[in-house]
């Protein structure tokens, strides 16, 4: 199967109801292109970014919650350019988690890493979210002193708590034991009741299969190779990116 096929086969045209709209979406880093002419259509459910390490997921996500600018087309959440949004008033919309749980770390404690996004942008907390993500015991001590799996927890549910609309999660298993994967799955799950729009960046399909997937998005070089339902990726297409089976994805 031909790589560029699925290129050229993608056709874009832009729904009036659409929450989040991506359009001719490009990104360089130092005049090398990263992203290119990205077209989404993003509404609520969970929405999968596949792709091997340096194929775009995370500026992507990154470009969606405002954090890093375009070099061309815009990201209109809610129709709102999220780019023209003050940060504060970004975050009250969008939740971006790090794939490195220790990056947005800010304070000394647990508790106050959990509290201040509420602070700063004036939202309640989600309790629900913080019980389930993070023990008690956690909360009196320095994120910067936590194990990878715990640091991840933490990580999650400082950003989720104030419960925005939109979530995205870069690498959410990574760091992960069982429990906390069946921790992380129960809050995505949660959102999705909750009807809201979750998007999963992911060169690692190993826990994936206990997600349900309403979209998947295929980058490869910065470009999409493929957007549609789970149902319509052959097995195939999957090994040709190095992403495991469809069967592992799908349970």
């Amino acid at each position: 199967m031909c790589i560029r096929e699925h290129f050229s086969f993608i056709p874009y045209e832009r729904a009036e109801d659409t929450l989040i709209i991506v359009e001719s979406l490009g990104v360089k880093y130092e005049e090398i292109a990263v992203l290119k002419n990205i077209n989404l259509e993003i509404n609520p459910g969970l929405h999968l970014v596949l792709g091997k390490n340096g194929s775009g997921k995370t500026t992507l996500l990154k470009t969606i919650a405002g954090l890093v600018k375009p070099s061309s087309g815009k990201v209109l959440i809610f129709g709102k350019d999220v780019h023209k949004l003050l940060r504060r008033e970004a975050v009250k919309l969008v939740g971006y988690v790090w794939q490195n749980p220790y990056a947005g770390f800010l304070e000394t404690t647990v508790k106050d890493e959990i509290e201040f996004t509420s602070k700063i942008v004036g939202a309640s907390v989600n309790e629900f979210i913080v019980e389930i993500l993070v023990p008690k015991n956690l909360m009196s001590r320095s994120p910067f002193t936590l194990s990878g799996g715990e640091a991840k927890r933490v990580s999650i549910a400082s950003v989720l708590a104030i419960d925005q609309p939109v979530w995205l999660l870069d690498e959410p298993f990574d760091y992960l034991d069982s429990d906390g994967v069946e921790a992380v799955t129960k809050i995505i799950d949660h959102g999705l009741k909750k009807n809201k729009i979750v998007l999963v960046a992911s060169a690692n399909a190993a826990y994936l299969h206990m997600l349900k997937i309403d979209q998947v998005v295929i980058l490869f070089n910065g470009e999409i190779a493929f957007k549609g339902s789970i149902e319509n990726i052959d097995n195939e297409l999957l090994r040709k990116f190095g992403i495991p089976s469809k069967a592992m994805i799908c349970g």
